[in-house]
């Protein structure tokens, strides 16, 4: 499954691999940015739930040379990093509502 290039394995791994990591930063991100502050982490830190899946898609278009599966994976952070910035840059509300 993992060996094909096909869009739709490339987006829902992404997807994911997005998802797994956003949950872990939403969970450890308040524990680690205590230690350096006082405050709640702002709502940026998210943008590091991307990353992995931005390495995925350099793994499928340079390692593999899936492109279809590559494109899924560019889509897929593309999409999530725009809806970013439509709902959640510099609002109000905070997403860490963990308070460990």
């Amino acid at each position: 499954m993992w060996k094909h290039d096909n869009f739709f394995i490339g987006l829902f791994s992404a997807l994911a691999l997005s998802l797994v990591t956003s949950f872990l930063i939403i969970l450890t991100g308040p524990w680690f940015y205590r230690m350096f502050s006082e405050f709640l982490p702002p709502n940026k830190l998210i943008l590091l739930a991307f990353v992995p899946a931005i390495f995925l898609m350099r793994y499928y278009m340079r390692k593999l040379h899936f492109e279809k599966a590559g494109m899924g994976a560019l889509l897929l952070v593309f999409l999530m990093i725009v809806l970013y910035f439509v709902f959640l840059d510099k609002k109000p509300f905070s997403i860490f509502f963990f308070d460990l």
